[in-house]
């Protein structure tokens, strides 16, 4: 009965696969290569590999739907990110491009100088909200076609303090990626050091964001 059942699944499986092939998949057909590849784990890789090429938000939340440890998943959300794909709300609505580091007060040695480079580097754009009696610091780039500098601009002189912020944070407990809609925290598949390509990869689309 197993093998039926994994045989019926393989021929389902390369069916799909095929026609990702000639096409983009739908979010139900992206849903399904992730419950088939669960019965046929040899396809896996190519299941991944088929997810990187459909480059929308079922595709990605397929991804994030792996373990973390599949190979080529953080190339695909790369690929994903760099090609602005972005987050689908329950409405069907498209959240904005956007990036948003978020950070509460840590009793870590490592933190009064953390939190004073980043006051430095971003100044009034780091914000600071109380939250339960607790500071945490936001900071947050969204892209608004209306909003004058554009994204890019914004950008441009923020990207290696960015990173360099992001890789600070590696270590303490409570920090939250925000990309395109999706949240990358110390719940996450994703751990906070294989995090720095993808955000590598929305810094580079939104550097050459064109309006």
């Amino acid at each position: 009965m197993a093998n039926d059942q994994q045989r019926a699944a393989l021929e389902q499986l390369d069916g799909l696969l095929a026609l990702a092939d000639a096409g983009t998949l739908d979010a139900p057909a992206c849903g399904q290569l992730l419950e088939l590849s669960a019965l046929v784990p040899g396809r896996l890789r190519r299941v991944v590999d088929t997810l990187s090429r459909q480059r929308h938000a079922a595709a990605v939340d397929v991804l994030l739907g792996l373990p973390a440890d599949t190979r080529g998943i953080i190339e695909a959300l790369f690929s994903a990110l760099r090609h602005g794909v972005t987050r689908t709300r329950p409405d069907g609505a498209a959240f904005p491009a956007m990036m948003a580091l978020e950070f509460r007060t840590s009793t870590s040695r490592r933190f009064p100088a953390l939190r004073e480079r980043a006051s430095a580097a971003f100044g009034r754009d780091l914000e600071r909200i109380r939250v339960g009696g607790k500071l945490h610091y936001r900071l947050a780039l969204i892209d608004d076609p209306t909003r004058e500098p554009s994204l890019s601009a914004r950008v441009a002189p923020l990207e290696l303090d960015i990173e360099r912020l992001h890789q600070d944070l590696a270590r303490l407990r409570g920090v939250r990626l925000w990309l395109n809609g999706w949240c990358f925290d110390d719940h996450s598949n994703i751990r906070a050091p294989a995090r720095a390509p993808l955000l590598r990869g929305w810094l580079e689309w939104a550097r050459e964001r064109q309006r």
